[in-house]
């Protein structure tokens, strides 16, 4: 069962915090997953230190899906949140959310990649080889896992409604490895590093789930905040998050998540990824 703040609660919270006129909860909304009970239990170390660092306490929240997290940010019931680029492209249309710090990679890049991923068993080597074929995906409002790979498929002169009639919408980048990984889907689209959110229950999912083509560079995820969180605590946010020691277990426990580091946050390039959505086809 998911383990979230309901909206009353959060509504409630917010509602506490105007009243007093001092704010004591900093709501931190977490990535959409299958597997929230051990996301919250991962960035416990987070939570500690963020709680420490801004004198506040930390609630965690996860939305089930990129939507939702979105709409949280621009109603003010959600804090802050870790989000994605083509989610944060989206929201920043909708409301003055603003990302303040961002991602770094295991060799320091601010980018990463989007994989096309299938099971070592299969006979698919190649795009071109999946004609036809189950394609899995995380969600729609995916950058990694539903954007840019209809971006390469547009690349490749590929018309994904008459390629891939059969495509199933998987809520997360786990679920896409998994399904991937039983052969439940001929295909799966994910970020570059989701295999390794998998290894402690499936050791060989490395070898197992095998990479086959990829596109990139996409701006990695960061910390965006609500238009109505306070910009003193903002700052304050921004800090703790750029300060965070590099070889504490905070990051021990975020490496799972891609972040092997900080960066001031550069909103411009992020253009690229609208760009990407214009030149998919999925705005306008």
């Amino acid at each position: 069962m998911r383990r979230t703040i309901s909206a009353l609660l959060l509504l409630s919270l917010i509602t506490a915090c105007g009243k007093s006129g001092k704010r004591d909860v900093l709501i931190l909304g977490y990535y959409p997953s299958s597997e929230s009970e051990k996301i919250i239990e991962d960035l416990k170390p987070l939570e500690t230190y963020l709680e420490k660092y801004l004198k506040l306490d930390v609630k965690p929240f996860i939305a089930t899906d990129y939507t939702s997290m979105v709409e949280g940010l621009c109603s003010g019931k959600i804090d802050a949140s870790f989000l994605s680029p083509f989610p944060y492209v989206l929201g920043r249309k909708k409301c003055a959310i603003r990302m303040i710090v961002m991602s770094r990679r295991e060799d320091g890049s601010i980018f990463y990649q989007s994989y096309f991923v299938v099971n070592r068993k299969s006979p698919y080597r190649s795009i071109m080889d999946l004609k036809g074929k189950v394609w899995g995906y995380p969600d729609i409002t995916s950058t990694s896992g539903y954007l840019y790979p209809m971006l390469k498929f547009k690349q490749l002169g590929i018309n994904p409604d008459e390629w891939f009639p059969q495509r199933v919408q998987l809520t997360s980048h786990e679920n896409v490895v998994i399904a991937v990984y039983n052969r439940e889907v001929d295909f799966g689209t994910i970020y570059s590093d989701a295999r390794r959110l998998l290894i402690r229950e499936y050791p060989d999912v490395m070898d197992v789930v095998i990479k086959i083509d990829s596109i990139g560079p996409i701006p990695n995820d960061g910390v965006v905040v609500s238009p109505y969180l306070d910009p003193e605590l903002v700052q304050k946010l921004k800090e703790a998050f750029l300060h965070m020691p590099e070889d504490s277990v905070i990051y021990e426990k975020m490496k799972i998540y891609g972040w092997y580091g900080t960066a001031p946050a550069i909103d411009s390039l992020y253009d690229m990824v609208e760009e990407a959505a214009r030149s998919a086809g999925i705005i306008e």
